[in-house]
């Protein structure tokens, strides 16, 4: 997965889609760059695995939002909301333990929301502590289970 950032506003995006990367980096949508941060994903048929549901909004117009979640009935409920579009199962994760840590050969993947700030609610997926840890002092919400805190679990 390949990360993005748009910075007026203040929106992250995640994907792996070649048409979609070529649309990002070519700038066929204004205003996204990426931020050099990365993870690995499983593929959709790879055993032991969850499917990750991606979500889209314009409600929030001009700004839009995703959403991902590995989640069954998390995927389920945020189907049910106006606002949202399903846009399809797009990657696997390995889902963690209750406790929100992961198992030995998989990489925790942190998910935090900007809690509406800018006027539209935001998430940023990151396997990286450093980068969870700045975005919590700046006002984000970090989401998951205590004491791991991971919502999915990546690839190595």
């Amino acid at each position: 997965m390949v990360e993005y950032h748009h910075s007026g506003f203040d929106h992250y995006f995640i994907t792996k889609g070649a048409v979609e990367l070529t649309a990002l980096d070519t700038g066929a949508f204004a205003g996204w760059a990426r931020t050099g941060n990365t993870f690995k994903v499983f593929s959709m048929d790879e055993p032991a695995t969850a499917t990750v549901c991606r979500f889209f909004s314009a409600a929030f117009a001009p700004k839009s939002s995703h959403f991902f979640t590995s989640l069954s009935d998390e995927c389920v409920l945020a189907k049910t909301y106006p606002a949202w579009t399903f846009e399809g199962e797009v990657f696997n994760v390995v889902n963690p333990a209750p406790d929100g840590t992961c198992e030995t050969g998989t990489v925790p993947l942190y998910r935090l929301y900007n809690n509406g700030q800018g006027g539209a609610p935001g998430h940023r997926y990151t396997t990286s502590t450093d980068v969870r840890d700045q975005m919590v002092a700046t006002g984000w919400i970090q989401e998951g289970n205590l004491p791991g805190l991971a919502v999915m679990c990546t690839a190595q």
